[in-house]
């Protein structure tokens, strides 16, 4: 066995970081996780409007959602791709975090923020459509946070990436 040239390691080095800044900028979550993230936060909020059943029906899928996807994302690598998350083989210990975050907001601000919103949106000066669905109102900012909170826990992991590929 031939020791290579220092050129030729040089070479290989630059090939195989290279190799390692492609695989941090792949990874990439794709747009619209985050905004079925989104929805699902505003779902159940927003089916207070429409009565006790919508709710609970809204409530049982939301967790049969958040279970199949973290089940079958991590069981089947074909799962995984189609819905933009990685496979188990794959997955960093901390990967869950998004999810975690957005849920915890969620509580956060529907325990704390929420009653004032709520008298907010009902208050004479408003217009109806609000008055009659300030629960479906509110729901949107949870909305948009939580696709803010996907996005930023996406574009940290690939600089995470980076960093880790250019060392």
């Amino acid at each position: 066995m031939s020791t290579p040239s220092p050129a030729e390691a040089r070479d290989a080095l630059t090939r195989v970081r290279e190799a390692r800044l492609n695989a941090a900028e792949s990874l990439r979550t794709p747009w619209w996780l985050w905004a079925a993230a989104g929805a699902v936060v505003a779902l159940p909020l927003a089916a207070n409007d429409f009565g006790s059943a919508v709710e609970a029906v809204t409530n049982l899928g939301f967790g049969a959602l958040a279970v199949a996807w973290v089940v079958a994302g991590r069981r089947s690598p074909r799962v995984a791709a189609a819905s933009g998350a990685l496979h188990r083989s794959a997955l960093p210990g901390y990967a869950w975090l998004p999810v975690l975050l957005i849920g915890i907001i969620a509580v956060v601000v529907e325990h704390f923020a929420h009653p004032a919103v709520y008298r907010v949106l009902t208050g004479s000066d408003m217009p109806a459509w609000i008055r009659e669905h300030p629960y479906t109102t509110a729901a949107l900012p949870y909305a948009v946070l939580s696709i803010a909170v996907g996005l930023l826990f996406s574009a940290v992991l690939r600089r995470m990436a980076r960093r880790a590929a250019i060392r």
